[in-house]
This record gives C-alpha cells, structure tokens and sequence, in this order.
C-alpha cells in the first residue's frame, strides 16, 4: 500500500510537468511584441495637410523606423524619393529610431486637385510607401 502512494504522487508530478510543457510548448511568439535593434524598414507616414493664408496647401509627413537602436541613412534619389516634383522635397535622408512625428512639409499650389504626392523610401532593402492627398479625411 505505501508502494501504491509513491507511484500515485510520482504519476501525479510527471502529469504536472507533462501539462506544464505542454502548455509551454503551445505558447507561439507574438510577431506584433517583437523588437528589432536593426535591419528593419523605414515606413514613410502621411500625416495629413494644413490650408496656407493664401489658399496652397502644406502636406505633412514624418516617418516609423521600425528599428529600435539603428539609425538608418537613406540618401536622396531612387531610394528616398518624392513624386511629383522630386526627387528631393525636403524629405529626410537620416532616420532616428522609432516614431517621429511632423518631421517635414511640402507645399502644393491651389490647383493641386485629386492628385498624389508619393513618398518612395528603401531602408534595409524593403521598400515602402506613403501617399499624401488632400482628401477630407486627412
């Protein structure tokens, strides 16, 4: 009978480590709670536009550096562009880690209309983009 309840407790504590490894194992990584010290994009952002006192407009842009510790360098031409009218519009060509808000501005004339301003940036070998308009929403 004392044998019986060595066997039940050591039954019971391989069962518990069974269930823990298990439950373990199953955990997966959060592709969203990962951090990057380097090698990844830099995400041009459109933050919108403000109306001139003389009827043009402005169109507001900053950046994401999905980096957490590169600093990313992007010179101006084919990988750090801005149509129409580039390539330099007075986009950055040296990039801070992380977020970074309201960073430069374009002037458009009062006729721009429906069209697209498009900011072309290739960091670390992806390329990303961002379309300014001057749409409501923005």
């Amino acid at each position: 009978m004392v044998m019986h309840k060595h066997v039940q407790w050591a039954a019971v504590s391989l069962l518990a480590i069974l269930v823990s490894l298990s439950s373990s194992a199953s955990a997966q990584i959060d592709p969203w709670d990962q951090k990057f010290n380097r090698g990844q994009s830099v995400v041009p952002v459109y933050e919108g536009w403000e109306r001139n006192p003389d009827g043009s407009t402005t169109m507001v842009f900053g950046y994401m550096n999905r980096n957490y510790v590169q600093q990313v360098y992007v010179p101006l031409g084919p990988g750090n562009r801005i149509e129409p009218g580039g390539p330099d519009r007075g986009q950055p060509e040296h990039f801070l880690p992380r977020r970074n808000f309201f960073v430069f501005k374009v002037p458009v004339p009062k006729d721009w209309g429906d069209k697209e301003l498009v900011w072309t940036l290739t960091a670390n070998g992806k390329t990303e983009t961002a379309h300014g308009n001057l749409h409501a929403t923005w």
